[in-house]
């Protein structure tokens, strides 16, 4: 095996300097590398407070041998393109972890939705308080590993923190040009929590009690986040008139969280019940809307918020005696795992919105009419003699439906 050889580049700059004077005759001492700093006329007389000058780097000391060091070392960092003069501004800290790491959030605070930030401000705003202002570059492998490990909580959760470390420290390298960690602490094994769900049967139940007590449209929007798993609450409650397609009979989200158009087709009831509701002339106007005033400021035509679709949930349980099941697992991942008994793997993924399609031409040519074969799998497994929803509850084909607001 080869000697490796370090290489160096000789550097000479910088220097050392008194404020002090000879007490004899006055005079600023000279300095002698490496010997020291004397008065050219009076060569027994020496200072004994030292300052060193290097570029914008100013520091002092107490003795000449220190002052020495720090120079021959500030040399050595140059000669060897280690040398980053950031590291030895005291006042300022420019790359101080806890000033980084509030520029980062405001940074992503500007790019993402309040409720994404939420999720991992804690763990950096914990960060900060055990680094404060130690220099980034001083923060390695070690340092991550013993935060990382000590963080309450569970192995999920400090997943979570240690992916927003690792796009923050991404994120400094590129931006303030330091050298990135050569390896990332791992987490180990993460024991995910389970969710609570419900089978399909009773996720029908509820979903019937909605439509029984509450407006329609808000029954329809569940409905929806029941069937079309691919759609989050957030999106789906973002739909517009326009975003509705009544002719090809797609829901379609332009900018989903992926970053990409989400296209869903909508099965033969629904798309019978949207080409049924009345057509609004502005193709902006929200899709789910509320359909009359509501004393508190609720205007006729604003958007539904979070807590309209999440609280007539909630309601429904009540109402049959359901604990413990929140909206979002009530239908999606109870529907994922229901509609698994009777679809592949892959079926369930498609259904899912996991796999993302390129292009929109692409996506509902080769994959509309097969998702659509995968979305009914969910009204299969619902029998009609389950003991939860009888036959005159349930949606016949050709039914009228009665609009509520």
């Amino acid at each position: 095996m080869g000697t490796s050889y370090l290489t160096y580049e000789a550097v000479m700059k910088g220097s050392i300097h008194s404020d002090q004077t000879c007490p004899v005759c006055g005079s600023r001492f000279k300095s002698q590398e490496p010997r020291g700093l004397f008065c050219p006329n009076h060569p027994e007389q020496a200072p004994q407070k030292f300052v060193v000058r290097y570029e914008k780097i100013t520091k002092r000391f107490n003795n000449y041998p220190a002052a020495l060091q720090f120079l021959t070392g500030l040399r050595f960092q140059e000669g060897s393109g280690q040398f980053d003069a950031r590291d030895y501004q005291v006042k300022s800290k420019p790359l101080a972890f806890d000033k980084l790491a509030d520029e980062w959030l405001l940074l992503k605070g500007s790019q993402l939705k309040k409720s994404s930030i939420t999720s991992f401000r804690s763990g950096i705003e914990r960060a900060q308080a055990k680094w404060q202002g130690a220099n980034i570059k001083s923060i390695k492998y070690a340092e991550i590993e013993d935060f990382l490990n000590s963080y309450p909580g569970a192995s999920k959760t400090r997943l979570n923190v240690s992916m927003a470390l690792k796009q923050f420290f991404a994120w400094a390298t590129d931006r303030y040009d330091i050298p990135a960690l050569k390896k990332w602490p791992p987490i180990g094994h993460v024991q995910m929590a389970f969710r609570d769900t419900v089978d399909l049967h009773t996720q029908e139940s509820i979903l019937e009690n909605i439509k029984d007590h509450e407006p329609f449209r808000v029954w329809l929007c569940i409905k929806w986040l029941a069937t079309y798993i691919a759609i989050r609450p957030g999106e789906m409650r973002s739909l517009t008139e326009g975003q509705v397609d009544r002719q090809r009979g797609l829901l379609i989200i332009p900018h989903p969280k992926e970053k990409e158009s989400k296209i869903v087709p909508l099965l033969d009831e629904d798309l019978a019940i949207v080409r049924a509701l009345p057509h609004a002339f502005d193709s902006s106007m929200p899709f789910f809307r509320h359909m009359k005033a509501i004393k508190g400021g609720t205007k006729m035509g604003d958007t539904f918020g979070h807590n309209v679709i999440y609280r007539s949930w909630k309601r429904a349980c009540g109402r049959l005696g359901i604990s413990g099941v929140s909206l979002y697992p009530g239908t999606k991942h109870s529907t994922a795992m229901g509609i698994r008994q009777q679809a592949t793997f892959e079926e369930v993924r498609l259904a899912t919105g996991h796999r993302t399609n390129k292009a929109f031409e692409r996506y509902v040519r080769t994959e509309g009419n097969a998702m659509r074969e995968i979305l009914k799998k969910r009204k299969s497994v619902i029998i009609s003699d389950n003991g939860l929803i009888t036959d005159s509850q349930r949606v016949k084909d050709g039914q009228v439906f009665n609009f509520k607001t």
